[in-house]
């Protein structure tokens, strides 16, 4: 593949990029401007592990938060260079 159409493939997926996945790059990003990209990964990964929210969701016999934060921790795993491109896209701005 040539580097011109992987920037066009790249642009594509970042303009058909999730809604939460570009709102949680936005909040992290405009809440430390000053951090990376390895930063910004670190912190969509603390959002979507096990947390309170888990254990809250469960109590109430609903398995819908797990769910959601699995599909989006694979989603985050398996597309690393679109978080990226969407980081460079917001700090660009």
């Amino acid at each position: 593949m040539f580097n011109e159409e992987y920037e066009l493939l790249l642009k594509k997926s970042v303009e058909v990029a999730p809604d939460w996945l570009k709102k949680d790059v936005e909040s992290i990003v405009s809440k430390d401007p000053h951090a990376g990209i390895s930063y910004l990964i670190s912190e969509l990964h603390h959002t979507y592990t096990f947390s309170l929210r888990h254990i809250l969701s469960s109590s109430h016999l609903s398995s819908e938060w797990s769910q959601v934060s699995r599909e989006r921790l694979n989603f985050i795993d398996n597309n690393i260079d679109i978080i990226v491109a969407l980081y460079n896209e917001i700090k660009n701005k």
